[in-house]
């Protein structure tokens, strides 16, 4: 299993409207086949403001085709830009993440 997450600075007291677009996004990911979502919130440790957005996907190649057959979707895709759009003003930055699970 595949685990992708992603690791957004929110701009300071921006971490609630962050959480609040994650979870605006889910729906429109659920129309073209992308799996449920998890929304973690840091505990002010470490670095602050950060909001931590993860799923899951058997296979790399899953993760890939999702993706794909996503942004071949005019209507995913201009649902994205606009989502994004909204999005960029709350965080300063992100960084991707992908984890192989060992059982």
């Amino acid at each position: 299993m595949i685990t992708q997450r992603r690791i957004f600075r929110a701009k300071p007291g921006a971490s609630g409207a962050v959480v609040g677009k994650l979870k605006e996004f889910q729906p429109i990911v659920e129309r073209v086949g992308g799996p449920p979502r998890r929304i973690y919130t840091d505990l002010f440790s470490g670095e602050t403001d950060r909001v931590v957005w993860e799923f899951d996907f058997d296979t790399l190649a899953a993760l890939e085709e999702m993706n794909k057959s996503a942004f071949e979707n005019a209507e995913f895709k201009a649902a994205f830009e606009k989502w994004w759009a909204g999005l960029q003003p709350l965080i300063e930055g992100a960084v991707v993440e992908l984890w192989s699970h060992s059982n």
